[in-house]
């Protein structure tokens, strides 16, 4: 005991390693092959076989939800990219009036989750929505804003900031001279932009694309939404509707839609992973230069061009925080000035304001304190087991929240795992989905840290977790902080997973202001709504003061 003591104090990494490699065995590999043993087990026979799957692919019903979500995904990408590609090559290329605010608001448009803004649209573009009526009035009668085009729409402009800084990201390390050499050979701004810009951005590109792809087609929010239940299924509405009518029976189609998500998922992954492998345009110079300064009505005329753009794009948050101030007779909102639906929320409210802030708060803590030192682990330590645990805990960030959901109340509903219906399932779904963020976060700035420091710290005889403590957390914070903030976000907005594994008890807010919405409470689910946005604005603006701070120290 003495021995393995000394070498714990002397090699604690390997050991942290070896836990947290269990750890996601059991909560990220074991539900996941508890969905793919169930869905090998036939629905009506009971055997073992294929027998799922070929109910899947031989149902036009299946097919639809299948050829929906692909269809949702692909236009949602495309629109996304059309929102995201001018926005980032302005900031990236220019300097203009306004900028630093655009780009608040911009990122302010990340906070709501993609159902608020799929609810916003139904207030504006629904059957009883403000242009609708207006444009009814005038002899206008505007196509319904539900299905294939409006589920596309309300997620681009969720997810259309993710393009904006992956691509800006990479353009910042674009060099300039190049498209400098392409313009003085006679192409102009848009062909130096198709010839030369893009190409040397393809790789943030296509994982733009990617993110984007996978965010649309593991919404469970959104769809069920804008897609009236039933009438215009999707995967992941599609297996969440299949668990429910499968409780107390073996959940064989549930698992089988929820593989295929997963298969679509995993697939494009790898199809992505071989493509950059096999095509690679680089630049060995880097750097991007500074951005070129507009003035006069060059510079207004961009300002206010990315203004229209993003005001456009922020018209769904904009539109449910009035609206939780207007006063609602039946379904149709009137120009009265309440506070009436915050008071109806509050009343309803019961746990789910503070059951969403001890459940994120716990996971943020766990997500920080095991994340940061997983991503020192991942930068500074090589093997096979360091690089199956990155593999583990990037799964997660893969797969559909609703699918991690139905596999965790397959697989925690009896002993010795009895964690069904209980807070802690709710907080291990949270910190398992969103550790990814601070592990790659933290991995990041480890990486730009000289080894010397921890050297240095090691001769003066220091422990490696006090060396850890003392020595790289400070000079980690800043991307720490970066890490928590986005995790944070995230964690307090969650939907997909905890709608499958709440029970009355551990109601969230997020679920407070599905519900209202699905119901059509339209003035209660816009206060839900905006209290949930103003929640995860607070927080965020914590970390950002933080992290400012850290970085002036």
């Amino acid at each position: 005991m003495t021995r393995a003591l000394a070498a714990l104090r002397r090699d604690p990494w390997t050991a942290i390693t070896v836990v947290t490699v269990g750890f996601m065995l059991v909560f990220v590999a074991l539900p996941l092959a508890e969905l793919a043993r169930q869905s090998l087990i036939g629905q009506e026979s009971g055997e073992f076989g294929l027998e799922n799957f070929q109910t899947f692919f031989g149902s036009s019903y299946f097919r639809r939800a299948l050829f929906n979500s692909l269809t949702v995904g692909v236009l949602g990408t495309a629109m996304a990219l059309a929102i995201g590609l001018p926005l980032a090559l302005a900031f990236a290329r220019y300097d203009f009036p306004g900028k630093p605010w655009i780009e608040v608001a911009i990122l302010l448009s990340m906070l709501a989750p993609p159902f608020v803004g799929a609810y916003a649209w139904i207030m504006l573009f629904g059957r009883g929505g403000f242009v609708t009526l207006a444009a009814r009035e005038i002899g206008i009668d505007l196509p319904p804003i539900y299905g294939v085009f409006g589920i596309s729409l309300a997620s681009a402009f969720a997810l259309y900031p993710v393009v904006f800084l992956v691509v800006r990201g990479g353009l910042a390390r674009v060099n300039r001279t190049l498209e400098d050499a392409g313009a003085s050979l006679g192409r102009g701004r848009i062909g130096v932009v198709w010839t030369v810009t893009l190409p040397l951005v393809l790789p943030s590109l296509l994982t733009a694309a990617l993110l984007v792809f996978l965010g649309i087609i593991s919404d469970f929010g959104t769809p069920s939404i804008l897609g009236e239940g039933e009438r215009f299924p999707v995967l992941a509405t599609l297996a969440f509707s299949l668990y429910l009518s499968e409780i107390g029976a073996e959940p064989g189609m549930a698992a089988a839609t929820s593989v295929v998500l997963v298969a679509i998922a995993m697939a494009l992954v790898v199809a992505l992973r071989i493509f950059s492998g096999r095509r690679s345009v680089a630049d060995d110079q880097g750097g991007g230069g500074a951005p070129r300064r507009l003035a006069g009505w060059a510079g207004v005329a961009m300002s206010l061009g990315v203004m229209a753009l993003v005001a456009v794009a922020s018209t769904p948050q904009i539109v449910v925080t009035v609206s939780s101030f207007l006063e609602v007779r039946g379904v149709v909102f009137q120009p009265v000035l309440t506070l009436d639906n915050y008071a109806r929320a509050i009343a309803a409210m019961g746990d789910a304001l503070w059951n969403s802030l001890i459940f994120a708060g716990l996971a943020l803590v766990l997500i920080v304190v095991v994340g940061s030192a997983i991503g020192y682990v991942i930068a500074r330590h090589g093997g096979r087991l360091t690089r199956a645990l990155d593999l583990l805990i990037m799964v997660p960030y893969v797969v559909p929240g609703t699918v991690l959901g139905i596999g965790y109340a397959s697989v925690f509903n009896e002993p010795p795992l009895l964690l069904t219906g209980t807070a802690t399932i709710i907080v291990t779904v949270y910190f398992v989905r969103r550790l990814p963020y601070m592990t790659r976060a933290s991995a990041g700035i480890v990486y730009q840290i000289d080894r010397g420091l921890e050297d240095a710290s090691r001769s003066l005889g220091e422990p490696p977790l006090t060396g850890f403590r003392r020595v790289m957390v400070p000079l980690m914070r800043p991307g720490i902080l970066a890490g928590a903030a986005i995790a944070w976000v995230e964690v307090f907005s969650e939907l997909s997973a905890s709608i499958v594994l709440y029970t009355g008890g551990t109601r969230t807010l997020p679920i407070a202001a599905y519900q209202q919405a699905l119901s059509g409470d339209v003035g209660m689910a816009a206060a839900y709504a905006t209290m949930l946005v103003g929640v995860a604005a607070l927080g965020l603006a914590v970390f950002v003061l933080a992290r400012g701070r850290a970085r002036d120290q």
